[in-house]
């Protein structure tokens, strides 16, 4: 009764064994390296971070290379203002324009040519400038409202997108198009547009 029983131990013990291995087998490993960030790498036929990077590299260098920026400094003897809106997707894919944007207002701050606003917590600013002027706060360090500055200028634009395809190729071109609006009268002192073309050749499970 003992002999069986150690039997059937044994007998179940090995099954579990084989489907133990059987699923290892099939679980795939994963190997990983780090690379560098900011070399250009194409994964797949969508948009990626480094068409953002060189995209907003292109267009903010041309933007500041223009006559809009050293008029206003001759007018007004100071640096211009500038707020970045939401660059619109009129992509079919699912595109990060924030990542876009962020990178857009690296390079503007990092020229030092203009003077760049905080859009994106304004909300959260006025909240913060609120709770100390509440009685909370000391009056030699709290911040007073109406202090805030307004933009001179807004950078705004659109990512739009053309799919070619032919035999065993593949094209994606996306235009990222820009314009910089002086919000006191709205006139558009400077419009630019960058290309971004890859070509694909396509494997055998397709693009």
């Amino acid at each position: 009764m003992r002999i069986a029983s150690l039997q059937k131990f044994l007998v179940k013990g090995l099954q579990l064994t084989v489907v133990t291995s059987a699923l290892s087998a099939c679980s795939p490993s994963l190997e990983g390296t780090y690379s560098d960030p900011g070399q250009a790498e194409i994964v797949d036929d969508k948009w990626s971070e480094t068409d953002a990077r060189k995209t907003a590299n292109s267009l903010i260098s041309q933007v500041l290379g223009k006559s809009w920026l050293s008029d206003f400094e001759t007018k007004n003897s100071k640096k211009p203002v500038v707020i970045v809106d939401d660059v619109a997707n009129r992509t079919d894919e699912h595109i990060d324009t924030k990542a876009l944007t962020e990178f857009m207002q690296d390079e503007l701050i990092n020229s030092g040519k203009v003077r760049f606003l905080n859009a994106d917590k304004r909300k959260q600013i006025l909240e913060e400038i609120k709770y100390q002027n509440s009685g909370t706060t000391s009056d030699a360090t709290k911040k007073k409202l109406g202090k805030q500055i307004g933009a001179d200028f807004m950078l705004s634009g659109a990512i739009s997108s053309s799919v070619h395809s032919q035999g065993g190729l593949k094209t994606v071109t996306y235009q990222t198009a820009l314009n910089l609006t002086d919000l006191e009268t709205t006139e558009i002192v400077w419009s630019g547009k960058e290309l971004i073309k890859k070509r694909f050749k396509r494997s055998s499970t397709g693009l």
